[in-house]
């Protein structure tokens, strides 16, 4: 008995002295995440953070629509790429009066792409559109929306077991909407990891752009989604 107890003794101190000396490279993020959480679970459906690129300037930081409410963004170049939950605008097409828009470059290599001539001569650039892409609706807009169109609550539940929440369209970019994926329920989001070019709303930088994690990558166990993690950085003239 003694010979087995020193036996496991000696097991267990081999697997101490063994876990002593693993060293965890675990690479630090080092891109970044949006300011606050955006989307329904604020409560508001069209809750955009806007961001103009080229000045570093942020806005809706504070509150849901509280430096551009929806629709005043379509007058505005001073902003050229918006996240609301895990869909993006750009400064086109119904989202705004800009020259902006956005293309995908394909999966990985976001450190290849540094310089604007190496962007191919034929990329299909995206503007955007109100017909294609969906956001959550919040359950308060849901709720209004039952109301207002007489229809009843427990046969109109927000949330479906078998499609999950209710959502309405959105003025937004169907390339970046591909950006991450939405599968569920349970709700699981899920990036693509495509390297995307962003053109700001003047129409002469551009920026490459790769989603991360529906969650703050800086947090060890996320638990505030909708608060994308992301890189973002300009290409060089």
């Amino acid at each position: 008995m003694k010979k087995q107890w020193r036996i496991l003794f000696q097991i267990l101190l081999y697997n101490l002295v063994l876990a002593a000396c693993v060293e965890y490279d675990a690479k630090p993020f080092t891109g970044k995440t949006l300011p606050r959480t955006t989307g329904y679970s604020t409560g508001v459906t069209q809750d955009w953070l806007y961001f103009n690129l080229r000045t570093g300037e942020q806005f809706n930081t504070q509150a849901p629509n509280y430096d551009i409410p929806e629709g005043e963004q379509k007058e505005r170049k001073d902003w050229d790429l918006a996240f609301c939950g895990y869909r993006l605008r750009t400064n086109s097409g119904t989202s705004g009066i800009g020259m902006g828009g956005a293309a995908d470059l394909g999966y990985g290599n976001y450190n290849h792409w540094t310089h604007v001539y190496q962007l191919p001569q034929n990329l299909e650039w995206s503007i955007d559109n109100d017909s294609e892409v969906y956001v959550t609706m919040s359950q308060n807009d849901w709720n209004k929306h039952l109301i207002d169109n007489n229809l009843d609550f427990e046969k109109n539940p927000w949330f479906d077991p078998n499609k999950g929440p209710a959502n309405t369209l959105a003025s937004a970019n169907p390339v970046l909407a591909n950006a991450m994926y939405f599968a569920g329920p349970p709700p699981v989001y899920s990036p693509s990891l495509h390297t995307y070019v962003v053109r700001t709303a003047d129409g002469k930088r551009y920026f490459k752009l790769q989603l991360i994690s529906w969650y703050n990558a800086d947090i060890e166990i996320g638990d505030g989604g909708g608060r994308i993690s992301y890189y973002c950085d300009e290409l060089s003239q």
